[in-house]
């Protein structure tokens, strides 16, 4: 049966490409231009207050299979450990699965906006798309942003609205540009995500409603918190690797069900991933074998 190519948006299918590293590093105080970026041998050089933004891209770039994936983790208030690892390993494990993947991490909002809005111009109207994104999350009246890491510039929910990227835009737009599958992964639920968060605010992300042809996935249920985890990469992204690495040709329910089972033991129930999804026809990574 002809597979049909669809759209992914994971805050992930088969077949593995060429893999090629273009890594270019950004100064956030100040505009450069595209043409005078020099290219770096690594995204690891250190400056003052942390890691340097960086962008990559890696994987088969004519790929049909696009990703985006961010790891948010130098925060200038309430950083956090993992996200960074979590992108890497990320990049990973979808470059294995066929992807071309731009990797950007430590994006301040105007270089995440910015991102997301050339991701767009890079997908196809029948192609594979995912969004993936480790780092802080926070909702506003019902509505899921995202945070960059100059969060010490939000001091209440209108700043975040202003300065973070919407997740229901993301979702919007990718599925603006191709009519097949959307999947969104947000590895964003962490607590204390800036310091103009007012007592009562509801934690973790809001739930948002799945359109035909999308999966969404959160690293915890609406309305709890996500754990950054002790290890290499976050607790529910560590079992989302384990489950990528063995996701060629199973439904993508049954790959993001293998999730929450592991999550949920090693939190003690702290923490239930949670994902919906509606799709007409079965999607399988490299494709169903019926």
């Amino acid at each position: 049966m002809k597979q049909i190519l669809t759209f992914l948006c994971v805050l992930l299918v088969g077949g593995c490409g060429s893999t090629s590293i273009v890594p270019t590093t950004i100064d956030s105080s100040q505009t450069v231009p595209e043409s005078t970026r020099r290219p770096l041998p690594e995204c690891s050089a250190v400056r003052e207050k942390g890691i340097r933004p960086c962008i990559e891209q890696h994987g088969d770039a004519n790929s049909q299979q696009k990703a985006l994936v961010i790891g948010n983790a130098h925060y200038d208030y309430s950083p956090l450990q993992n996200p960074v690892n979590d992108a890497k390993a990320m990049t990973d494990a979808l470059v294995n699965l066929g992807f071309h993947v731009t990797r950007a991490t430590n994006f301040d909002d105007r270089r995440m906006k910015g991102v997301v809005e050339k991701f767009k111009s890079s997908l196809s109207e029948n192609g594979v798309a995912l969004f993936y994104f480790s780092g802080h999350g926070a909702q506003v009246n019902g509505e899921n942003f995202l945070l960059p890491v100059n969060n010490d510039i939000i001091r209440g929910e209108d700043e975040v609205q202003k300065h973070a990227v919407s997740a229901q835009k993301v979702l919007d737009m990718m599925k603006e540009v191709n009519k097949g599958v959307n999947l969104l992964v947000l590895d964003a639920c962490r607590d204390n995500p800036y310091a103009g968060k007012r007592k009562g605010t509801p934690p973790g992300l809001a739930q948002m409603e799945s359109p035909r042809g999308a999966l969404i996935a959160f690293a915890a249920a609406p309305g709890q918190a996500a754990l950054d985890g002790d290890g290499y990469n976050g607790l529910y992204t560590t079992h989302l690797l384990d489950a990528l690495g063995n996701a060629k040709h199973k439904r993508i329910e049954d790959v993001f069900m293998a999730v929450q089972s592991p999550v949920v033991d090693k939190s003690d129930g702290k923490q239930e991933p949670w994902y919906q999804a509606s799709f007409r026809k079965p999607f399988c990574f490299g494709g169903c074998s019926q």
